[in-house]
């Protein structure tokens, strides 16, 4: 018994280590619903230190606990290139830089060595991460369908979780995306698939009618990617979580087709009222005022008369600023900033035009929403395409490794289902999750590679004909 008490104790060290890995790793996922929860709670809107400290902290556990030693691959150098490209970005371009934003995307960027080291292959790890990214999810799902009901004829057409921001859903959702890939890249059956699609029915219906678009194509699209590179047995369970969710997406869209009718009908009533209703006629002193903006206070945009200082966008003529667009249409915004960053892209030069500075040069005042463009617009044609380039090497180079590990299939689909996330959404500050899935990603193909044998001098020379290694 004395004999194997030392063992037991490593075994049981060893499985707490793997619990608190995929508990940080839940953490470190969860941030933003983490943050709607603990800000809606406290009845703030947020806090900078508390953010900051927060994703420090996870960051620095992970790192701690998976730091091993490792061989640098190709990926390695070309995010490399890429920080390197921001810090001469940052010296050669002068413009005012948000000390938050900076503080975000360089958090941002240590998400990649934080999750370098990670192995995802050992179960414990995997189990825990599932059990709190599940617990999330379903708390998340109660509290979204409670602010939808509360909110069924308020102003915002998504709820407004807690009282913290209309974006909650998007967060909880895509939380629910990565536990989706987690649960399938350990294999699918027929019980496993039922009980994955019973478990993410309902919230996807809530979020379907919280308005939630592109999260949704992003694990759709991630699915459909497994469905194509998984074996042919696995495939009909794939498609079983595949049709449960069009399924709940589709039942979710109910909801806000009835509230908008609903909305419309009222609003006609109202405006048959107002017109078979003679308006009384008012004096001039009867008439109202509009009171007077307290300082500081910004103007909404019908009542602004000049536009901001614009940065110079050398030479280039944006669609923004020539064209009629509704601020408050948010695709049309998007469409016209996606224009302007095509627009700037051939004179951004290899170093860009700074951080930030989209949202300085374009009329419409925002991100670019597309983390590839930004990167080569803001941080140079050198630097984006080095990040680019990353992306699609650790893909391109771990995929002949997807059926035969589990490891590499949760950071196969992980990575596609953030790389994807990305397009419509991404913003590099706030983008933790995808260079986490990069790093994740090329740490996987390292282990999954065997370490080349070093050779003798004389056979790497050829000088003995062969080029087996040397017995010592």
């Amino acid at each position: 018994m004395d004999i194997l008490e030392p063992a037991a104790r490593a075994t049981t060290a060893v499985r707490r280590r793997n619990v608190l890995i995929g508990g940080a790793l839940a953490l470190f996922v969860s941030a933003n619903a983490v943050f709607v929860l603990i800000y809606g709670l406290a009845g703030v809107q947020g806090n900078s230190l508390f953010t900051c400290g927060y994703l420090v902290a996870s960051e620095a556990a992970l790192f701690y606990l998976t730091f091993r030693r490792i061989r640098l691959q190709a990926a390695d150098y070309l995010f490399s290139a890429f920080v390197l490209s921001i810090a001469v970005s940052f010296a050669l371009n002068v413009s005012t830089f948000d000390p938050k934003q900076v503080a975000l995307l360089a958090i941002a960027l240590g998400a990649y060595p934080s999750c370098r080291y990670l192995s995802f292959a050992n179960p414990g790890v995997r189990e825990t991460f599932v059990l709190i990214t599940g617990g999330v999810v379903a708390l998340g799902t109660v509290l979204s369908a409670y602010a939808m009901f509360t909110q069924w004829d308020g102003p915002y057409a998504r709820p407004v979780v807690l009282g913290v921001t209309d974006a909650a859903a998007h967060f909880f959702l895509m939380i629910c995306g990565l536990m989706i890939v987690a649960v399938t890249a350990t294999g699918l059956d027929r019980q496993k698939s039922l009980q994955l699609s019973a478990f993410i029915f309902l919230p996807a219906v809530v979020f379907s009618a919280s308005h939630v678009r592109a999260t949704f194509i992003a694990i759709i699209v991630t699915l459909i990617f497994a469905f194509i590179a998984t074996e042919s047995k696995q495939r009909r369970y794939f498609g079983i979580v595949i049709g449960a969710l069009l399924v709940a997406i589709a039942i979710g869209q109910v909801p806000p087709y009835f509230r908008n009718k609903a909305m419309v009908e009222r609003q006609t009533a109202q405006e048959k009222a107002t017109d078979e209703t003679p308006a009384p006629q008012k004096t001039k002193a009867e008439t109202p005022t509009a009171p007077e903006k307290p300082m500081g206070e910004t103007a909404t945009p019908q009542e602004e008369t000049e536009t901001p200082p614009r940065m110079e966008s050398r030479g280039i003529l944006l669609s923004s600023c020539r064209a009629n667009i509704d601020m408050s249409d948010s695709i049309a915004k998007r469409k016209v900033a996606l224009q302007d960053a095509l627009r700037l892209l051939p004179v951004a030069g290899a170093f860009g035009f700074g951080f930030g500075a989209f949202d300085q040069i374009s009329c419409v005042s925002m991100e670019i929403h597309n983390s590839y463009l930004q990167a080569l617009v803001e941080f140079g044609w050198i630097g984006g395409l080095c990040f680019c380039v990353a992306i699609v090497m650790a893909l391109v180079r771990l995929l002949p490794f997807f059926r035969g590990s589990d490891e590499a299939r949760f950071a196969i689909c992980g990575l596609v289902y953030m790389a994807t996330l990305s397009v419509p959404h991404g913003i590099l500050g706030e983008d933790r999750m995808l260079f986490a899935m990069l790093g994740l990603a090329v740490g996987v193909y390292e282990r999954s590679t065997p370490k080349r044998p070093l050779r003798s001098f004389r056979a790497a020379a050829g000088g003995d004909g062969s080029s087996r290694p040397t017995p010592t």
